[in-house]
């Protein structure tokens, strides 16, 4: 068989099987084969590379690598059909090409299982990821089988299609009833069909995997505010501007190392609580809300925002949850411990000393602004932190052991900082980029401020490039504070004079006495520091 033709025969069956591992990543709603790719392909990317597309793709560099992924599967089912169906098949029976079409599985499933996922850092058969093994084996072992048949059924069709006649060249035995004997009830001879058939099937497999994947990337680009849009034209605007007091929840940053969120029964939800405990403990969801619980106003802030460019992953809620201290307790902490390591149900993994994970303000949360997590913000429970980014906050959190030992989480094997202290932050949200005010007309700047647990004593903004400063007016001072974990909103009334392009910079002091750290530095790997500047033009 051409080799042309061979690729494009295995491109379109891989094409199917890449539809099916797809499908079982929405019906199991956990991490499968592309997930664990993925993951190892981060590994190995250095940190200069990471860091530059990060900085170029913004939300988009997770989706681009996942869809990057997903195109190599039909590719590599091409490449893999070139070496697997060089010769005519050996026997026309349906059983002969089943037959085929398994040992041609059985060879996909070796190679994805037994060497890429070991290439990867999941080990054979996914045996060293910290998550359900059975989503990723199950879907991978249906794609492969249907690569397989596939692959067979056309090679069967293009065989028939060279020799219509369907002749045997060894007459030693009685032929069977060849399946191409008779043509199909139009006209159509049986493998002729079967080739397009199977034609229409993979550019389907095709189409739809591709619509999956975009759908994906659109999702994980989708514009956030922040903390909620201006208001239309007409309404008032609320006192300290633009962005809300509280992030709706549809609009709240959201973060993980998937591209699609994790979907777990809530019923079936269990906390594994052990290590050095004397008495481990499996909570369900049902206790875990029978608690004692605490409610509270606080911001959590992604480790990739941008803070000179003046990102929007941050955002503000009102959250319940039972201290982690509270779940110790009943189970006898050893003298031993010292760390808590984390797993979630995608097996993100992370750390935390001990002291910090038994301080009041360090919970396992279930409700959001007065509802249950979404899937997207880890239902059913996650991990928070005060004063640390979220990258430090599992979400779908199912394990929390006490060991003597720290261990390095998903991101700090990838480069990142390991302690992920939230860095002192301001931003400006109105006036806007490119805005126009008057000249010599007072106008009102609007923005926020967080420094985790720090708290926020003090914010300025330049109306000249840092020439000059004018102290803002913090909504705290006005009004009675959400809480001493959330992000602080301020105002300041600005007049500029002159005409041509100003440019406004914002920097602000935590609780310590602490200035924001001008000096320009990327996300990675501590987050990132700098003062955010907005240019406009003055008429």
């Amino acid at each position: 068989m051409p080799r042309r033709s061979a690729f494009l025969y295995g491109l379109l069956a891989g094409a199917v099987g890449l539809a099916i591992l797809l499908v079982g990543r929405l019906l199991t709603g956990r991490p499968g084969f592309l997930d664990a790719i993925s993951d190892g392909v981060l590994r190995y990317v250095p940190l200069a590379l990471f860091d530059a597309a990060l900085s170029s793709l913004g939300a988009l560099a997770k989706g681009t690598l996942y869809a990057a992924i997903a195109l190599a599967v039909p590719v590599a089912g091409g490449l893999l059909a070139i070496k697997l169906i060089r010769s005519p098949p050996r026997g026309d029976r349906l059983r002969d090409i089943v037959a085929a079409g398994v040992l041609v599985a059985l060879v996909a499933f070796f190679l994805a299982a037994v060497l890429v996922l070991p290439l990867a850092g999941a080990g054979i058969l996914g045996s060293d990821l910290r998550a359900d093994a059975w989503a990723l084996q199950a879907p991978l072992a249906v794609a492969a089988v249907a690569y397989g048949l596939v692959l067979m059924g056309f090679r069967y069709a293009a065989a028939g299609q060279a020799d219509p006649g369907g002749m045997r060249t060894d007459q030693t035995e009685v032929p069977a009833p060849d399946m191409d004997t008779a043509p199909a009830a139009v006209g159509v001879p049986r493998r002729t069909f079967l080739a397009r058939a199977l034609g229409l099937v993979g550019l389907a497999a095709l189409a739809v995997s591709g619509f999956a994947v975009f759908q994906g990337l659109a999702r994980a680009s989708r514009p956030l505010t922040g903390g909620g849009p201006a208001p239309a034209d007409g309404q008032p605007m609320d006192p300290f501007g633009p962005t809300m007091a509280l992030t709706p929840v549809d609009d709240f940053y959201q973060i993980s190392k998937n591209l699609l969120p994790v979907s777990i029964d809530g019923q079936a939800w269990r906390l594994r609580v052990d290590g050095l405990l004397d008495r481990p403990a499996d909570i369900s969801l049902e206790a875990l809300r029978a608690m004692p619980s605490q409610v509270a106003h606080r911001t959590i802030e992604c480790i990739s925002n941008d803070v000179p460019a003046g990102d929007d992953l941050i955002g503000n809620q009102r959250w319940r949850g039972v201290p982690i201290r509270d779940l110790l307790a009943p189970a006898g902490v050893q003298p031993a411990a010292t760390h808590v390591l984390w797993e979630a149900a995608d097996g993100y993994t992370e750390s935390l000393p001990l002291e910090v994970a038994l301080r009041e303000d360090s919970w396992i949360v279930y409700e959001m602004g007065d509802q249950p997590l979404t899937a997207e913000h880890g239902f059913p429970a996650r991990v928070f932190i005060a004063g640390r980014f979220g990258m430090k906050q599992p979400k779908w959190v199912t394990r929390l052991q006490l060991t003597d030992h720290d261990e390095p989480g998903y991101w700090q094997v990838r480069g990142w900082d390991r302690e992920a202290f939230v860095v002192t932050m301001s931003r400006i949200d109105q006036p806007r980029p490119g805005e126009t005010v008057r000249t010599g007309e007072p106008f009102m700047a609007y923005g926020i401020a967080n420094s985790g647990d720090r708290g926020i004593s003090r914010v300025e903004l330049s109306p000249d490039d840092g020439a000059t400063w004018l102290e803002a007016e913090l909504q705290d001072a006005t009004e009675e504070p959400l809480g001493p974990l959330t992000w602080v909103r301020w105002r300041v009334p600005v007049t500029v004079s002159g005409s041509g392009a100003r440019r406004l910079v914002v920097r602000a002091t935590d609780g310590s006495g602490a200035v924001q750290d001008p000096a320009f530095r990327a996300p990675l790997p501590s987050g990132s520091t700098g003062w955010h500047a907005v240019r406009i033009a003055v008429a």
